[in-house]
């Protein structure tokens, strides 16, 4: 009989005991987020993510998900594709209109890093609108979030007007920093919205830094007042960098620019206003330019620069629309880039694969021309190309362009 009782109990005791050490498996949220960010099957995150919204203590982080998903899946078609269109829009529209400010902390937070489904979260707080812009002001304030700041005029931008009134109401908070109050300012700019003026105008500007002023005087301009355009160009001759910037940000905006002006510009120190000075020349278009817009290349700089690519990048940004213009714009640009080109004076890699790329891929009729003009032109290229370039993927580079001259 004893034989008899151990039996149950030691059953009783493995099923416990198996139960105990049993793994649980991914819960339906960590599979909804996966299925989402790491691989854009938006379908399958919705099931699992309203699964998560149904199990999880903690919600928050389900219902932001799923109207990423949501917005993701319409986006995409996926969801007319699966015929549930139409109930995707309704669940979406339903979910923004009641997002709370911890579910919109949790889908900044999100969309603070790359991924396939960042541009949906970002148009889904800009839908939701004037409750997004305080949560978003109230992180600029706080300083949380700094990975996600850099998107905030975007998603400020796309709200528009609902944007207007909260931006307005902090633009003076002290606890936000000279520098983004400058991007607030100029969000208003982008947005356009003219209700914007006289509060603008209302600001005390006392003990704001010159930048900030500028920056006023630049929306306000942008919002009507051609009255601030004087102050605006001084500004390119500050001795602060940060006025300068400011200045040069403005002028593709302004009318009538001398553009002598912005050709001494384009001498700044200062490559972020080297290259907003670039993109200015680009609307403001004059053939005399192109030497100082090539100039740019023979600079030296800090290799831990972020402005001189960019600036570099828009001076072939700006002789690109050159190129496309033609005429006076376009005459002697090539036989000048390839002169710069085999000048041993430009001496990033990168740079001479990317003068090489452009001279390739908008200008070879006109350097073929440059050429008949010029006998020693062609020879002075190809041996360039044999004997001088050191760098094995600027050779390469060369040698494509020598090739589509033939």
């Amino acid at each position: 009989m004893k034989y008899f009782k151990i039996i149950p109990m030691l059953l009783i005791l493995f099923t416990c005991f198996a139960c105990k050490t049993q793994q649980k498996g991914p819960s339906h949220l960590s599979v909804g987020r996966a299925r989402l960010i790491q691989s854009g099957l938006a379908i399958e995150a919705v099931d699992h993510l309203t699964k998560a919204e149904k199990n999880e203590v903690d919600r928050d982080e389900a219902r932001a998900l799923l109207i990423i998903a949501y917005s993701y899946a319409l986006s995409t078609g996926a969801a007319k594709a699966q015929k549930v269109e139409d109930k995707y829009k309704q669940q979406r529209s339903e979910r923004i209109a009641a997002l709370n400010d911890a579910e919109m902390t949790i889908m900044i937070e999100i969309i603070s890093k790359r991924s396939q489904v960042q541009q949906d979260g970002f148009q889904a707080l800009a839908d939701k609108g004037a409750d997004a812009a305080v949560v978003i002001l109230n992180h600029y304030a706080d300083g949380t979030s700094p990975d996600a700041h850099k998107h905030f005029p975007l998603i400020l931008t796309k709200m528009g007007a609902e944007a207007v009134d909260p931006i307005m109401n902090r633009i003076t908070d002290a606890a936000i920093t000279p520098e983004d109050k400058i991007t607030l300012v100029r969000v208003i700019g982008e947005i356009g919205d003219k209700k914007a003026v006289e509060k603008l105008k209302a600001i005390d500007l006392t003990n704001m830094s010159e930048a900030f002023k500028l920056e006023v005087y630049t929306t306000l301009y942008r919002l009507g007042d051609s009255s601030y355009q004087t102050q605006i160009l001084t500004g390119l001759k500050s001795d602060d960098v940060d006025v300068r910037r400011a200045s040069a940000k403005a002028m593709p905006n302004l009318k009538n620019v001398n553009t002598s002006t912005l050709i001494n510009a384009l001498k700044d120190e200062d490559f972020q206003v080297v290259a907003d000075i670039a993109k200015a020349l680009a609307v403001h278009k004059t053939k005399d330019a192109h030497q100082l817009l090539l100039n740019v290349f023979r600079r030296t700089h800090d290799p831990e620069s972020k402005d001189a690519p960019k600036a570099k990048a828009a001076v072939l940004k700006t002789l690109e629309t050159y190129t496309e213009a033609g005429g006076e714009l376009r005459k002697g640009l090539a036989g000048s880039m390839a002169l710069l080109l085999i000048s041993q004076e430009v001496k990033s890699d990168q740079d001479r694969i990317n003068l090489a790329n452009f001279l390739k891929d908008h200008l070879v009729t006109q350097l073929k021309a440059a050429m008949l003009l010029d006998d020693d032109l062609e020879t002075k290229l190809y041996e360039y190309a044999t004997n001088v370039e050191e760098s094995e993927f600027v050779k390469s580079a060369l040698h494509d362009l020598l090739n589509a001259l033939r």
